[in-house]
Protein backbone atom coordinates (compact mmCIF):
# COMPACT_ATOMS: atom_id res chain seq x y z
CA UNK A 1 0.00 0.00 0.00
CA UNK A 2 1.14 3.84 -0.42
CA UNK A 3 2.13 5.67 2.06
CA UNK A 4 0.16 8.35 1.27
CA UNK A 5 -1.57 10.34 4.65
CA UNK A 6 -4.55 12.24 4.32
CA UNK A 7 -4.96 15.54 5.32
CA UNK A 8 -7.94 15.36 8.12
CA UNK A 9 -9.35 18.85 7.87
CA UNK A 10 -8.74 21.95 5.39
CA UNK A 11 -5.95 22.72 3.03
CA UNK A 12 -5.21 26.19 1.48
CA UNK A 13 -3.40 27.51 -0.96
CA UNK A 14 -1.87 31.26 -0.80
CA UNK A 15 -0.99 33.56 -4.12
CA UNK A 16 -0.72 37.36 -4.84
CA UNK A 17 -3.20 37.98 -1.94
CA UNK A 18 -5.50 35.90 -2.47
CA UNK A 19 -6.08 32.47 -0.33
CA UNK A 20 -8.11 29.51 -1.36
CA UNK A 21 -9.72 27.04 1.49
CA UNK A 22 -10.31 23.54 0.60
CA UNK A 23 -12.85 22.10 3.00
CA UNK A 24 -14.15 18.25 3.34
CA UNK A 25 -15.99 17.68 5.88
CA UNK A 26 -18.84 20.03 7.41
CA UNK A 27 -17.10 19.95 10.73
CA UNK A 28 -14.50 21.64 9.61
CA UNK A 29 -16.32 24.61 9.00
CA UNK A 30 -15.94 25.99 12.26
CA UNK A 31 -12.07 26.13 11.92
CA UNK A 32 -12.48 27.52 8.60
CA UNK A 33 -14.66 30.42 9.72
CA UNK A 34 -12.11 31.11 12.70
CA UNK A 35 -9.52 30.69 9.94
CA UNK A 36 -11.05 33.11 7.03
CA UNK A 37 -11.77 35.55 9.93
CA UNK A 38 -8.01 36.08 10.51
CA UNK A 39 -6.86 35.84 6.99
CA UNK A 40 -9.43 38.65 6.05
CA UNK A 41 -7.96 40.63 9.00
CA UNK A 42 -4.75 40.15 7.30
CA UNK A 43 -6.17 41.77 4.30
CA UNK A 44 -6.25 38.75 2.29
CA UNK A 45 -8.86 37.64 -0.21
CA UNK A 46 -10.47 34.53 1.04
CA UNK A 47 -12.21 32.07 -1.55
CA UNK A 48 -13.78 29.19 0.11
CA UNK A 49 -14.43 25.34 -1.13
CA UNK A 50 -14.92 22.02 -1.16
CA UNK A 51 -17.53 19.59 -0.57
CA UNK A 52 -18.53 20.50 2.80
CA UNK A 53 -18.87 24.46 1.66
CA UNK A 54 -21.44 22.91 -1.47
CA UNK A 55 -23.57 21.51 1.38
CA UNK A 56 -23.80 24.57 3.43
CA UNK A 57 -22.34 27.34 1.73
CA UNK A 58 -23.84 29.86 3.58
CA UNK A 59 -22.00 29.13 6.75
CA UNK A 60 -18.52 30.97 5.51
CA UNK A 61 -20.54 33.05 2.97
CA UNK A 62 -20.34 36.71 5.52
CA UNK A 63 -16.23 35.73 5.86
CA UNK A 64 -15.20 33.88 2.75
CA UNK A 65 -16.64 34.11 -1.12
CA UNK A 66 -17.83 30.73 -1.76
CA UNK A 67 -16.72 29.19 -4.89
CA UNK A 68 -14.35 27.27 -6.03
CA UNK A 69 -11.00 25.67 -4.85
CA UNK A 70 -7.75 25.15 -7.38
CA UNK A 71 -7.54 22.14 -9.97
CA UNK A 72 -5.12 20.61 -7.97
CA UNK A 73 -6.34 20.85 -4.50
CA UNK A 74 -6.84 17.30 -4.32
CA UNK A 75 -3.08 17.01 -4.09
CA UNK A 76 -2.76 19.39 -0.87
CA UNK A 77 -5.43 16.65 0.78
CA UNK A 78 -3.37 13.54 -0.60
CA UNK A 79 -0.35 13.46 -2.84
CA UNK A 80 -0.94 9.83 -3.92
CA UNK A 81 -4.72 10.67 -4.84
CA UNK A 82 -6.62 10.70 -7.92
CA UNK A 83 -9.78 10.64 -9.44
CA UNK A 84 -10.75 9.05 -13.11
CA UNK A 85 -14.69 10.03 -13.02
CA UNK A 86 -16.57 12.30 -10.14
CA UNK A 87 -20.23 11.79 -8.91
CA UNK A 88 -22.30 9.06 -8.92
CA UNK A 89 -24.97 7.32 -10.56
CA UNK A 90 -26.71 6.32 -6.56
CA UNK A 91 -28.91 8.88 -4.42
CA UNK A 92 -27.99 7.40 -0.99
CA UNK A 93 -30.02 9.26 1.71
CA UNK A 94 -26.58 9.13 3.98
CA UNK A 95 -24.10 10.30 1.03
CA UNK A 96 -22.53 13.77 0.03
CA UNK A 97 -21.17 12.25 -3.31
CA UNK A 98 -24.15 13.23 -5.65
CA UNK A 99 -25.41 15.96 -3.89
CA UNK A 100 -21.92 17.94 -4.53
CA UNK A 101 -20.63 16.39 -7.46
CA UNK A 102 -23.66 15.61 -8.98
CA UNK A 103 -24.28 12.91 -12.05
CA UNK A 104 -21.99 10.59 -13.14
CA UNK A 105 -19.05 11.82 -15.45
CA UNK A 106 -15.57 10.13 -17.08
CA UNK A 107 -12.65 12.49 -16.93
CA UNK A 108 -10.48 12.65 -20.28
CA UNK A 109 -7.33 12.92 -18.53
CA UNK A 110 -6.43 11.88 -14.89
CA UNK A 111 -2.98 11.68 -13.20
CA UNK A 112 -1.38 8.31 -12.57
CA UNK A 113 -1.18 7.72 -8.78
CA UNK A 114 -2.30 4.36 -6.32
CA UNK A 115 -5.18 5.99 -4.19
CA UNK A 116 -8.54 6.14 -6.66
CA UNK A 117 -10.78 8.37 -5.16
CA UNK A 118 -13.72 7.89 -7.44
CA UNK A 119 -17.23 7.44 -5.71
CA UNK A 120 -18.71 4.84 -8.72
CA UNK A 121 -15.38 3.40 -11.12
CA UNK A 122 -17.74 0.48 -11.94
CA UNK A 123 -20.62 2.98 -13.21
CA UNK A 124 -18.30 3.96 -15.98
CA UNK A 125 -18.54 2.45 -19.34
CA UNK A 126 -16.32 -0.36 -20.02
CA UNK A 127 -13.92 1.41 -21.88
CA UNK A 128 -13.50 3.86 -19.24
CA UNK A 129 -12.81 1.11 -16.30
CA UNK A 130 -10.59 -0.79 -18.66
CA UNK A 131 -8.38 2.58 -19.74
CA UNK A 132 -8.12 2.76 -15.80
CA UNK A 133 -7.07 -0.85 -15.19
CA UNK A 134 -4.34 -0.54 -18.23
CA UNK A 135 -3.18 2.81 -16.65
CA UNK A 136 -2.74 1.30 -13.25
CA UNK A 137 -0.92 -1.59 -14.29
CA UNK A 138 2.44 -0.05 -13.53
CA UNK A 139 1.36 0.64 -10.48
CA UNK A 140 2.14 -0.95 -6.72
CA UNK A 141 -0.28 -0.69 -3.95
CA UNK A 142 -3.09 0.67 -5.39
CA UNK A 143 -6.46 1.34 -3.20
CA UNK A 144 -9.61 1.91 -4.73
CA UNK A 145 -9.81 4.40 -1.97
CA UNK A 146 -13.88 4.87 -1.78
CA UNK A 147 -15.17 1.44 -2.09
CA UNK A 148 -16.48 -0.40 -5.40
CA UNK A 149 -20.10 -0.89 -6.10
CA UNK A 150 -21.39 -4.62 -4.95
CA UNK A 151 -24.53 -4.04 -6.96
CA UNK A 152 -22.64 -3.46 -10.34
CA UNK A 153 -19.57 -5.24 -9.69
CA UNK A 154 -19.38 -8.39 -12.18
CA UNK A 155 -16.73 -11.29 -12.87
CA UNK A 156 -15.55 -8.95 -15.72
CA UNK A 157 -14.84 -6.18 -13.33
CA UNK A 158 -13.08 -8.58 -10.98
CA UNK A 159 -10.85 -10.64 -13.19
CA UNK A 160 -9.62 -7.07 -14.35
CA UNK A 161 -8.83 -6.21 -11.04
CA UNK A 162 -7.24 -9.38 -10.19
CA UNK A 163 -4.43 -7.78 -12.54
CA UNK A 164 -3.42 -5.54 -10.41
CA UNK A 165 -1.70 -4.83 -7.47
CA UNK A 166 -4.42 -3.76 -5.47
CA UNK A 167 -6.63 -3.34 -2.44
CA UNK A 168 -10.08 -3.68 -3.24
CA UNK A 169 -12.47 -2.22 -0.99
CA UNK A 170 -16.68 -3.24 -0.54
CA UNK A 171 -19.54 -1.59 1.73
CA UNK A 172 -22.33 -3.07 3.36
CA UNK A 173 -24.24 -0.71 4.93
CA UNK A 174 -27.33 -2.53 5.46
CA UNK A 175 -28.06 -6.25 6.30
CA UNK A 176 -30.77 -6.25 3.58
CA UNK A 177 -27.93 -5.99 1.10
CA UNK A 178 -25.89 -9.06 2.17
CA UNK A 179 -26.67 -11.13 -0.82
CA UNK A 180 -25.08 -8.33 -3.26
CA UNK A 181 -22.26 -7.86 -0.92
CA UNK A 182 -21.47 -11.78 -0.22
CA UNK A 183 -21.82 -12.03 -4.55
CA UNK A 184 -19.74 -9.71 -4.81
CA UNK A 185 -17.36 -10.72 -2.09
CA UNK A 186 -17.26 -14.07 -4.15
CA UNK A 187 -16.43 -12.58 -7.24
CA UNK A 188 -13.17 -11.06 -6.21
CA UNK A 189 -12.23 -14.02 -4.70
CA UNK A 190 -12.87 -16.44 -7.79
CA UNK A 191 -10.65 -13.47 -9.51
CA UNK A 192 -7.76 -14.60 -7.11
CA UNK A 193 -7.54 -11.40 -4.61
CA UNK A 194 -6.29 -12.64 -1.26
CA UNK A 195 -8.73 -11.84 1.73
CA UNK A 196 -7.23 -9.64 3.47
CA UNK A 197 -6.60 -7.29 0.48
CA UNK A 198 -10.59 -7.06 0.39
CA UNK A 199 -11.67 -4.28 3.10
CA UNK A 200 -14.87 -3.74 3.67
CA UNK A 201 -17.36 -0.35 4.79
CA UNK A 202 -19.21 -0.99 7.36
CA UNK A 203 -21.56 1.69 8.05
CA UNK A 204 -22.65 2.03 11.71
CA UNK A 205 -25.82 4.01 12.88
CA UNK A 206 -27.75 4.63 10.50
CA UNK A 207 -31.52 3.00 9.67
CA UNK A 208 -29.57 0.15 12.04
CA UNK A 209 -29.44 -1.31 15.32
CA UNK A 210 -26.35 -2.53 17.54
CA UNK A 211 -27.99 -5.97 16.38
CA UNK A 212 -27.92 -5.71 12.83
CA UNK A 213 -24.45 -3.82 12.71
CA UNK A 214 -22.61 -6.84 15.06
CA UNK A 215 -24.16 -9.34 12.56
CA UNK A 216 -22.38 -7.45 9.61
CA UNK A 217 -19.51 -6.84 11.16
CA UNK A 218 -18.79 -10.16 12.26
CA UNK A 219 -19.75 -11.44 9.19
CA UNK A 220 -16.70 -9.51 7.37
CA UNK A 221 -14.40 -10.63 10.15
CA UNK A 222 -15.40 -13.96 9.42
CA UNK A 223 -15.08 -14.28 6.05
CA UNK A 224 -11.40 -13.25 6.85
CA UNK A 225 -11.27 -9.63 5.19
CA UNK A 226 -10.52 -6.35 7.09
CA UNK A 227 -13.42 -4.43 8.90
CA UNK A 228 -13.66 -0.73 8.05
CA UNK A 229 -16.31 0.59 10.33
CA UNK A 230 -17.98 4.15 9.56
CA UNK A 231 -20.07 5.98 11.66
CA UNK A 232 -22.79 8.06 10.52
CA UNK A 233 -22.60 11.55 10.66
CA UNK A 234 -25.39 14.20 9.53
CA UNK A 235 -24.25 15.80 6.23
CA UNK A 236 -25.00 19.32 8.20
CA UNK A 237 -23.08 17.99 11.38
CA UNK A 238 -20.46 20.72 12.43
CA UNK A 239 -18.82 18.12 15.69
CA UNK A 240 -17.87 14.92 13.98
CA UNK A 241 -19.15 11.80 15.63
CA UNK A 242 -21.82 14.06 18.01
CA UNK A 243 -24.58 12.59 16.27
CA UNK A 244 -26.40 9.35 18.27
CA UNK A 245 -29.51 7.48 16.20
CA UNK A 246 -33.02 6.57 18.16
CA UNK A 247 -31.54 2.86 18.51
CA UNK A 248 -27.71 3.59 19.92
CA UNK A 249 -26.42 5.36 22.96
CA UNK A 250 -23.24 7.09 22.57
CA UNK A 251 -21.27 5.05 24.69
CA UNK A 252 -22.02 1.95 22.52
CA UNK A 253 -21.62 3.36 19.40
CA UNK A 254 -18.06 4.58 20.74
CA UNK A 255 -17.48 0.75 21.60
CA UNK A 256 -18.24 -0.30 18.20
CA UNK A 257 -16.01 1.93 16.14
CA UNK A 258 -12.58 1.71 18.98
CA UNK A 259 -13.08 -2.36 18.76
CA UNK A 260 -13.49 -3.32 15.29
CA UNK A 261 -11.30 -0.67 13.97
CA UNK A 262 -9.04 -1.44 16.09
CA UNK A 263 -9.51 -6.15 15.84
CA UNK A 264 -5.05 -6.27 15.64
CA UNK A 265 -5.23 -5.28 19.02
CA UNK A 266 -8.55 -6.96 20.68
CA UNK A 267 -8.95 -9.98 18.22
CA UNK A 268 -8.70 -11.95 21.06
CA UNK A 269 -11.03 -9.87 22.99
CA UNK A 270 -14.34 -11.07 22.95
CA UNK A 271 -16.79 -7.90 21.58
CA UNK A 272 -19.20 -9.06 24.67
CA UNK A 273 -16.79 -8.66 27.12
CA UNK A 274 -14.65 -5.71 25.40
CA UNK A 275 -15.66 -2.31 27.54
Amino acid sequence: MSNGKWQGSMVEHSENGTTRLSIPFTWNLPEAYQRAVWLGAMGQRVIAGGPAVNLMPDYLADVAEVGTTWPDALELHNPLATFTSRGCVRRCSFCAVWRTEGELRELDDWPIRPIVCDNNLLACSRAHFDRVIDRLKPVKGIDFNQGLDARLLTGYHAGRLAELDCRVRLAFDHVRTEAQFLTAWEMVRKAGIAKRSISVYVLVGYDDTPEDALYRLRLVHSLGSYTSPMRYNPLDSLVRDSYVGPNWTDRELTRFMRYWSNLRWFRHVPFDEFR
